[in-house]
């Protein structure tokens, strides 16, 4: 639709929005890289993972067990795995969990701007803190490394 819109003087399109978190980045395969290629921005919902990138591995809450949703990100080693590596580094950093999840995505070239919902003003300023979080390469490196290829989501 991108090459279609160019090559006919139609107005191309301008962002995307696309699943795409610490615990589902599948969209580092092939749209990821369209985008950039096309000079996309990424608008990605669900960056917080529906909650789990905010809280501790196995840590519930009273949304854990009224969303329908919240089991599309699996609840084994791998996510796991990930969620702890959050976890550990926002300790470390002295953020929240949630702060540094985003700030990771943030740190993305080809993403605009994430969708976040929350359920309180308090954690809307928690999510702001994140654009005053650094991350390096390295901690970026140790973040992802720990992800596992799943099969795609969605629709």
């Amino acid at each position: 639709m991108q090459n279609y819109a160019i090559n006919n003087n139609l107005t191309p399109f301008i962002s995307m929005q696309n699943h795409y978190n610490l615990l589902y980045r599948e969209e580092e395969r092939e749209m990821m890289p369209t985008l950039e290629h096309f000079g996309v921005g990424s608008i990605p919902w669900s960056p917080l993972a529906r909650g789990q990138l905010t809280r501790p591995f196995g840590e519930n809450t009273l949304r854990t067990g009224t969303d329908v949703w919240a089991s599309i990100y699996g609840t084994g080693a791998a996510q796991k795995a990930v969620i702890d590596r959050v976890e550990e580094l926002a300790k470390k950093k002295g953020v929240s969990m949630a702060q540094l999840s985003l700030a990771w995505m943030l740190h993305k070239d080809v993403v605009s701007a994430p969708i976040i919902g929350t359920t309180s003003i308090a954690k809307l300023h928690d999510l702001i803190g994140a654009l005053d979080v650094k991350l390096s390469e390295e901690e970026i490196k140790y973040l992802e490394e720990a992800y596992q290829a799943r099969s795609v989501l969605g629709h």
